[in-house]
């Protein structure tokens, strides 16, 4: 071990701000990361890239090559899908050129302001009332509870008592992207639209 050098201290403080705007990025992008499994070897690849790279040529620098051949891995298998043999454009595209609702499937009969209802209700595991998600949501309690009431009829949200509702199964599965909304809600909740 050679010690930190100016540039394996440069290296080490550039792979940790890297890494820890990824791991920000991440946190943002929840929605998409919890159903997107290439998104995040990809990311685990630039991480240890960014970061293993300079903790091993600190170390262990006759393994640099390694930490970075196995990164480099990590990102191609991330960009590439091998079973299939398909370079994963099309759903690179949706997760950086899209904002996260438009990654989801919304039928129809759902508006721009369904999504943000739902994403207030959403990781809170709280019963709200339409005053509290107008409130948080900045829409007027008459519209939220109108779109609330049509949410509960196709099962995405379900009323607790008078007046209050949570996010459901399906609701939370929309939100992750992993249902496709344009479905029929009787088919898979027994709930009459």
């Amino acid at each position: 071990m050679d010690g930190l050098t100016p540039v394996v201290g440069y290296n080490l403080a550039i792979g940790v701000v890297v890494a820890l705007e990824l791991l920000y990025l991440l946190s943002l992008e929840a929605s998409v990361t919890a159903y997107r499994r290439f998104v995040l070897v990809t990311v685990g690849g630039l991480v240890l890239a960014v970061i293993g790279g300079p903790i091993v040529e600190l170390v262990a620098p006759q393994l640099v090559h390694w930490v970075h051949g196995l990164a480099a891995l990590l990102v191609v298998y991330g960009l590439y899908d091998p079973v299939t043999n398909d370079v994963r454009t099309t759903e690179w595209e949706r997760v950086l050129l899209s904002e996260p609702s438009r990654v989801r499937r919304p039928a129809e009969w759902m508006t721009p302001m369904d999504d943000e209802i739902l994403g207030a209700l959403h990781g809170t595991e709280l019963v709200l009332t339409p005053a509290v998600v107008a409130f948080n949501t900045g829409f007027s309690r008459k519209e939220v509870n109108r779109r609330l009431i049509e949410l509960a009829d196709h099962g995405f949200v379900e009323k607790v008592e008078r007046g209050k509702y949570r996010l459901t199964r399906r609701g939370e599965r929309y939100l992750r992207g992993q249902l496709r909304a344009t479905a029929s809600a009787d088919t898979e909740t027994g709930v009459r639209g």
